[in-house]
């Protein structure tokens, strides 16, 4: 399990090795998309964005984004942030119980921006040559997916923003997430060790190469 874990930090690391995460070009566009979505949200109005508009070096990526607004009562979590992204859409979508606003304000302020740092990771990979990184087949499970080169990256790097954004330590935010999506996993405990290792482990390797945000 040690030799498989570190073969796979190892990996990942390589790939996204040449990026300057503590530069990021998508820095602004980060906090622009968050802010309208937080906006929107609080008008209740469903919204479309077209040509985001962002470069790196001589490669520039251009990208639309949607998100809807679902009022639930009776769902089972005060609310729910669900997104998906590629080099030309990104989609968003918020499930909330209505009674749970504005007291969760800003849990979920943290989620988005935790949800659009993670989008924009898989956004980079898709559209930068350094960031490059080939989407295998569909994972066999969660444990396979939670591992994968391209989720390690875009997971640490959406918690870092939920840790800094709730002044909390990074593994404090990893074991909130954790608590937030157990159910998800055939075996959580066993699970989650061996993900929030490989997650922590890339972390601290990329902030020690000044390629990640710094964090707690």
């Amino acid at each position: 399990m040690y030799m498989e874990k570190k073969y796979l930090i190892e990996n990942i690391i390589k790939r996204v090795s040449e990026r300057l995460i503590t530069e990021r070009k998508s820095d602004k566009i980060s906090l622009l998309i968050s802010r309208v979505i937080v906006d929107h949200f609080k008008e209740k109005q469903d919204f479309e964005m077209e040509g985001l508009y962002y470069e790196r070096g001589d490669e520039y990526v251009d990208f639309d984004l949607s998100c809807v607004f679902l009022e639930d009562e009776d769902f089972n979590h005060p609310f729910s942030v669900e997104a998906s992204a590629d080099s030309d859409l990104f989609e968003v979508e918020i499930i909330y119980r209505p009674q749970d606003f504005p007291e969760r304000m800003n849990d979920l302020v943290a989620e988005i921006k935790e949800t659009v740092e993670h989008e924009l990771e898989h956004i980079e990979q898709q559209s930068f040559e350094d960031m490059w990184v080939p989407y295998g087949k569909k994972k066999r499970n969660n444990l396979n997916y939670l591992t994968s080169t391209e989720e390690v990256p875009a997971y640490v790097r959406g918690l870092i923003k939920r840790a800094n954004t709730k002044r909390m330590s990074l593994s404090d935010a990893m074991d909130e997430w954790f608590d937030e999506n157990k159910k998800k996993f055939d075996n959580p405990r066993k699970d989650w060790f061996v993900v929030k290792n490989i997650w922590m482990d890339y972390a601290n390797k990329m902030r020690s190469q000044g390629k990640i945000k710094k964090f707690k």
